[in-house]
């Protein structure tokens, strides 16, 4: 009989399961709600668990599991995942290894057998993540209530709040700020409590993509904003490098939505901001799903 590895990729909104071959081939997806312990505390490992069944149920073939291998986010809600651990294994009879997203995005830039690497995620959140041998660190990911430079969030929030300093120091606003109020409607500035306070911050963070429009228009002030952006990712991942100590050459790969979707501006201010620094870097812009970085750690059997 063949073997075959489950992989998840947990997120704030979907948990997605795949049933892998021992060559990389997908056998069957399975899709449930939130895999995530910062929005679904009580029943994450239950959503995770729904895909997880949903992927077997769609399996045409018999299959010899090897071992269950999560990538979850926002794992850092959870002290311990030793108890969810035991469930999957009591379950279905496998290993079972919980890790972060993020090191899991990473190993959709690197293959299983790579030591060096840098994944760059930039979403509605951002984090930034590194390996060098058997030392990991992040810098980012502290969420929208302490810091997410760099973010889809934050960018939206950092603006409203540079038009909120220049109202109360009766500065005037450019044309790319006039602009945004009058594509929302704020004739009041006291609008943004009610656009803050009343929406969540995924909602807030799909306001960037008036950023975005006005590039693709050539309006230089929204253009030179998001190059900033990818400054502010840039300073941060410096500050990861020289934290690891990870030499010049090293795998990079940039990924989240903020990043992807029209995020040109953003790579190029990322880029020349490294290379001012005379930081070299491979950049891998080809990263696979997020569920083949899952596989490539479920192949290897162990993270080191």
């Amino acid at each position: 009989m063949d073997r075959g590895y489950i992989c998840i990729d947990a997120g704030g909104t979907t948990s997605k399961a795949a049933i892998f071959d021992d060559n990389g081939n997908i056998l069957s997806r399975g899709k449930s709600l939130s895999g995530s312990p910062a929005v679904s505390f009580d029943k994450w490992y239950i959503h995770i668990d729904e895909a997880i069944e949903n992927a077997l149920n769609n399996l045409e073939c018999k299959i010899e599991i090897v071992n269950i291998v999560m990538g979850v986010s926002g794992l850092s809600a959870k002290e311990s995942t030793s108890t969810e651990k035991e469930y999957f294994e009591n379950k279905y009879k496998v290993p079972c290894l919980i890790l972060s997203d993020t090191l899991t995005a990473l190993y959709s830039v690197l293959n299983e057998h790579e030591e060096r690497g840098i994944i760059v995620i930039s979403g509605t959140g951002i984090a930034i993540f590194g390996k060098n041998g058997a030392q990991t660190a992040m810098t980012g990911g502290w969420g929208h209530i302490i810091r997410e430079l760099g973010s889809a969030y934050s960018s939206v929030h950092d603006f409203c709040v540079n038009i909120i300093n220049k109202y109360e120091n009766q500065r005037e606003f450019n044309k790319l700020e006039q602009k945004f109020l009058e594509k929302y409607d704020i004739s009041n500035i006291r609008q943004f409590n009610h656009l803050f306070y009343n929406n969540t911050k995924d909602e807030i963070a799909k306001l960037s993509v008036f950023f975005k429009e006005e590039a693709k228009n050539n309006d230089i002030l929204a253009k030179e904003y998001l190059y900033e952006q990818g400054i502010l990712l840039a300073k941060q991942t410096e500050n990861l490098i020289n934290l690891l100590k990870l030499p010049p050459n090293t795998t990079i790969g940039l990924t989240g939505g903020f990043i992807e979707i029209d995020g040109e501006d953003i790579i190029r201010g990322f880029k020349e901001y490294l290379d001012s620094k005379h930081i070299i870097l491979n950049y891998n812009m080809e990263q696979k799903e997020q569920l083949i970085g899952v596989y490539r750690i479920a192949k290897k059997g162990e993270i080191c």
